[in-house]
């Protein structure tokens, strides 16, 4: 019963933690989502994904203003690394949607780019894409027979935690059982 206590009050202390974290996360993907494209003349245009690496494939879509007329749009991808005219194409027959997939170049450096996409009537939109760099070196897992150090201050916090571990649970289990008898 004691135990279903502490898991209870453990759940009530975790929720004004979880709310005050909502709308902070929110505001983060609602500001990422409205830093993702810049509009001129009503059109708009965006990266799929937003945030990529060197190597990896993106898609551009442009969603040009029907007031532009009919024409193609061009992505220019000289920022990224790429051809500087890039021919988008419709999505459909005078459709005023337009996309390229490309692949960013494996030499790219980290950073955020804007590459221009020119829209039919004089209009334009700028996507904006986050290139970062792939994770480099293994994640600190302690002594493993891969490590290259040995006897770390992480393994010995480990070795640590599990005494005090064991230590608090022999104390509940001795606590327990003198407590049942009286």
């Amino acid at each position: 019963m004691r135990l279903l206590r502490y898991a209870v009050v453990a759940a009530l202390l975790a929720i004004p933690v979880l709310v005050a974290a909502a709308p902070a996360t929110y505001a983060a993907q609602s500001s990422r989502a409205a830093q993702s494209s810049r509009a001129s003349g009503g059109s708009t245009a965006f990266a799929t994904p937003s945030t990529a690496t060197p190597g990896e494939k993106v898609t551009f879509t442009a969603r040009c203003s029907p007031a532009a007329g009919i024409g193609n749009a061009t992505l220019f991808g000289a920022t990224l690394g790429l051809p500087d005219r890039i021919p988008m194409t419709a999505t459909a027959e005078g459709s005023f949607t337009f996309t390229i997939t490309v692949q960013l170049p494996g030499d790219i450096a980290p950073g955020t780019y804007y590459p221009n996409i020119d829209c039919p009537g004089a209009t334009s939109a700028t996507p904006t894409l986050h290139v970062i760099s792939f994770p480099s070196g293994g994640a600190a897992t302690g002594d493993g027979t891969t490590s290259t150090t040995t006897n770390g201050t992480l393994a010995m916090a480990g070795v640590a935690l599990i005494g005090v571990g064991a230590v608090a649970g022999g104390f509940a289990l001795r606590r327990r059982g003198t407590g049942q008898r009286g």
